[in-house]
């Protein structure tokens, strides 16, 4: 088994509670899924863990808020991100202002893929071309698989 992505690197998108990664098993609270409404989302980024803040510059980042950072660079333009990171180093940080901040820019990411979501479970004959295209290609897929298999083991025959 191989990690499949769209990138060179993976990434671990961490939990809103500061202990470990989103999980639909785990704390559903922490965890922001892609069909929540907007004030769901809002709501769960609000109650993200955090802290009074840095008493001294250029202090080192407690895990959680490590997370917060990760998830607003995941969602957030890049110059949002430095900012709030110049203002965590210089001891000036409002976590309250940051967090809606994250919430506002994590609706604008979720909204078009819920609302995607959303058309594809209305429209039965998509879902079926779906399904077709995906099955056509899982069947290739697992025939040369199975045909790799069989070389290695020595079974020849069909």
């Amino acid at each position: 088994p191989h990690p499949f992505n769209y990138s060179n690197e993976l990434i671990k998108v961490p939990s809103l509670d500061g202990t470990g990664k989103m999980s639909k098993s785990e704390n559903e609270n922490a965890t922001i899924f892609l069909a929540d409404e907007d004030d769901v989302i809002r709501k769960k980024i609000m109650k993200a863990k955090t802290d009074a803040g840095p008493t001294e510059q250029n202090s080192e980042m407690p895990e959680y808020i490590a997370n917060i950072f990760l998830l607003m660079s995941l969602v957030s333009n890049q110059d949002t991100v430095d900012t709030y990171r110049k203002s965590f180093n210089e001891c000036t940080i409002r976590y309250g202002d940051m967090k809606k901040q994250l919430a506002e820019d994590m609706v604008q990411f979720i909204t078009p893929i819920r609302e995607r979501t959303k058309e594809l479970q209305n429209d039965e004959e998509q879902i079926r071309r779906i399904l077709k295209t995906g099955a056509e290609k899982a069947r290739a897929s697992a025939s040369v698989t199975i045909a790799e298999a069989r070389k290695l083991v020595g079974i020849n025959y069909y």
